[in-house]
């Protein structure tokens, strides 16, 4: 094996750039057929950490987009934050004459997608390292724009009736993030009287730039989106624009800007982040930004941002090279709007039991998300609990093979794949239980809204969606927590009323994003 890898790389090595990227299929089917090999190995988490040091023993002397790809197979493949980092400073390292600003903005959106899915593989250095990052090729896209030719816009000069609303992505009303450009749609409209216009920029993990990178990631795009000129959503209609599948486009861009020049919108609300096109639209007219990872201070040059909880010390390092005063971000209860419940299963249909206590764990990405930690949690909790049993919902790729390791689990569990009424499902479990992730607010809101208590650790969006009296420390805690929901009625009863209480809140985008926007627009910054 030791022998094959090293005349592998040896001939890889020698490769032009051109060489290297027609030979792009053939290296990354070598990879793959290696990562099978070590994980059928009985010692597999030795095999790989073995395989991976192979590989990047001689990292220093691989010409850059060699080291790039094999680093991103070793941070894949092993879950080490050490090849996650070294990825990172390789990424902002790279010399711009032979990785420029499109590869960069590929690998931008590839190495933050493969860290968001894994927890371990986060860390301040690989926050700072992506803000970095951005702040560069925002700025050189600024200056390829030549955005300076475009002035400011003073207040008495926009149409205050008239915001232009961001979005990086936007799919089918069931999507989160989708639900939520709505919802923030909604609320300006229907409640601030403001005519919204919603552009999809298309700008989440783009193509253009396509570099070797290991388990490439690709953003969903919904062509028949380019037809249409108005969305509607609960008795409203926006005007909609979406851009084509080939950004950044500079021509798009510039459009964009012209856009803005001409018909001098009140603001633009930028939805996620990493979105260039959207930040340098906001050199011109007021940006304020809101985080689909809602728990987190985004990735955006925007001048005001609304975050679902209190700065920390890393997030001033991280608003600094962003270019944001820290006193324009604002703590704000994260709102939601639920797609609208069509159905009502009783649980004999979902091949639940009538008398068990179902707990419901939910999300797009299972596989990354429920670890095998968590798993093991899940496992002792259904050995020592007769009644107990788990919906998997969503996503869970490699569901089986999975379980495998989990046979009481196993037996005690169902997997229940992409639903299209979510809360008639949410409406058959009972407690909401959460694995350690930055994801996974909507979930958990729609499970606090059918009045589920809620059972995660003091992480991410779920935590600050269910807020302090749902959190545990650790998964031995939330075992527990779990049992007390299984045995105590009162105290079950007590916390799902106070789920209801909280969902109360989580819907009502007019008090909490509408009277924060109000509050912003006051800021001398603003005119």
């Amino acid at each position: 094996m030791q022998q094959e890898i090293g005349g592998r790389l040896s001939n890889l090595k020698a490769l032009t750039i051109e060489e290297y990227y027609e030979a792009f299929g053939d290296t990354e089917q070598w990879l793959e057929s290696l990562e099978q090999y070590a994980m059928q190995k009985p010692d597999h988490a030795d095999e790989i950490s073995g395989l991976c040091e192979s590989l990047a023993r001689d990292i220093p002397v691989y010409p850059v987009w060699m080291r790039i790809h094999l680093l991103s197979f070793c941070m894949k493949c092993s879950g080490e934050l050490a090849y996650a980092e070294l990825l990172m400073q390789e990424i902002l390292n790279a010399d711009y004459d032979i990785l420029g600003e499109y590869n960069k903005y590929f690998l931008y959106w590839q190495i933050s997608a493969s860290t968001f899915q894994n927890t371990g593989l986060q860390s301040e250095k690989i926050e700072l390292g992506k803000a970095s990052l951005y702040r560069e090729l925002r700025d050189a896209f600024y200056r390829a724009l030549w955005v300076d030719r475009f002035s400011w816009i003073p207040a008495e000069e926009r149409n205050f009736d008239l915001v232009f609303l961001f979005t990086s992505q936007f799919l089918q009303k069931t999507h989160a993030p989708t639900k939520t450009v709505c919802d923030r749609a909604y609320a300006l409209q229907k409640y601030l009287g403001k005519r919204v216009v919603i552009i999809n920029t298309t700008m989440l993990l783009p193509q253009k730039g396509d570099t070797p990178f290991y388990d490439r990631k690709q953003g969903a795009y919904l062509p028949e989106y380019c037809n249409i000129r108005r969305f509607p959503f609960r008795g409203e209609e926006f005007e909609f624009f979406q851009c084509e599948n080939h950004m950044p486009d500079l021509n798009t861009m510039q459009m964009l800007l012209q856009k803005v020049k001409e018909e001098k919108p009140y603001c633009i609300v930028s939805i996620g982040e990493g979105d260039i096109c959207g930040d340098l639209c906001g050199k011109i007219v007021p940006q304020i930004a809101v985080g689909t990872v809602f728990s987190e201070v985004a990735v955006t040059t925007a001048r005001y941002q609304m975050v679902a909880r209190d700065l920390l010390a890393s997030d001033y390092k991280k608003l600094q090279i962003l270019g944001t005063a820290p006193e324009n971000v604002y703590k704000i209860l994260f709102t939601f709007a639920f797609k609208e419940q069509e159905h009502h299963f009783n649980r004999a249909e979902l091949g639940l039991s009538s008398n068990g206590v179902v707990l419901l764990v939910a999300g797009w990405r299972l596989k990354d998300e429920a670890g095998s930690e968590f798993l093991c949690m899940l496992e002792e909790l259904v050995r020592e609990k007769e009644k107990i049993e788990v919906v998997f919902m969503g996503l869970f790729e490699g569901y089986e093979q999975a379980m495998e390791g989990f046979p009481d689990l196993m037996k005690k569990s169902h997997y229940l794949p992409y639903q299209e009424d979510a809360l008639a499902v949410t409406e058959c479990c009972d407690i909401y239980v959460n694995p350690k992730r930055r994801g996974g607010g909507s979930s958990s809101a729609e499970a606090l809204f059918m009045g589920l208590p809620v059972a995660t650790l003091p992480f991410g969006d779920v935590a600050a969606t269910a807020g302090e009296p749902f959190w545990v420390k650790d998964y031995e805690e939330m075992k527990n927590q779990i049992c007390r929901y299984y045995q105590d009625k009162k105290f079950y009863e007590e916390m799902s009323s106070l789920a209801k209480q909280r969902a109360e809140a989580l819907t009502d985008s007019k008090t909490h994003f509408c009277e924060l926007f109000q509050k912003i627009e006051q800021k001398p910054d603003f005119r």
